[in-house]
């Protein structure tokens, strides 16, 4: 008479087991999703910062390039807002845009070119003594006294070339410029480089260089 009553036992425990399985089924399974989802998110923000340093490094390769050059051949269009763009490969970029030829690139554009300060250049700042007590000139710096460019010295005499304050042929002007990759992959994040250079030139392009 009693059989019945521990059959039905048996069968709610089995239930209640299987409750329980499930239960804990889903617990793990839902643990392993937010384990996927937390290492997928962190492979993404790993690969975003090296892409924006990518960018960084670019920028920065593109301004050092710019700056190398003489100043006359600068493109004009980097004095605009839009300025001008270059392809930069520093060959660390994963190939995944190798079907559009532009593997390991990345876009930067040279913009926003300023010049910041010029001034001539005195005497004074070019005439150097050795440790005879001699003046001189270097010959890189000639060319400011209205001399030639042949190597060597050129010889000062102090008492017959003027003040020291007065002006030589020479001026020097400060630029600013900025550079920002702008390649698709970057999306919205566009990383902006700014950096100044001095350069030498003549008093008589003086004008023109800040215009």
């Amino acid at each position: 008479m009693k059989m019945p009553s521990v059959r039905r036992a048996h069968r709610a425990q089995s239930g209640a087991v299987l409750m329980i399985g499930m239960v804990m089924l889903l617990m793990i399974s839902l643990i392993a999703i937010s384990v996927i989802r937390l290492s997928t998110r962190h492979t993404q923000i790993v690969g975003n910062e090296q892409v924006r340093s990518e960018a960084v490094a670019a920028a920065n390769y593109a301004l050092d390039t710019v700056m190398n050059q003489p100043y006359t051949s600068w493109d004009p269009s980097y004095r605009t807002a839009t300025g001008s763009t270059t392809s930069v490969n520093l060959g660390t970029s994963k190939t995944d845009d190798s079907a559009a030829g532009t593997a390991g690139s990345m876009n930067v554009a040279i913009k926003n070119l300023e010049c910041k300060r010029a001034r001539v250049i005195k005497s004074a700042e070019l005439v150097q003594r050795n440790a005879s007590g001699t003046y001189y000139v270097a010959s890189t710096d000639a060319s400011c006294f209205g001399g030639g460019g042949s190597p060597g010295l050129t010889i000062v005499d102090t008492s017959a070339s003027g003040s020291p304050n007065d002006n030589s042929l020479c001026a020097t002007v400060l630029y600013d410029m900025q550079a920002q990759a702008n390649d698709p992959k970057l999306l919205s994040a566009a990383p902006l480089v700014q950096q100044g250079v001095e350069v030498r030139t003549d008093i008589t392009a003086l004008t023109d260089s800040c215009s």
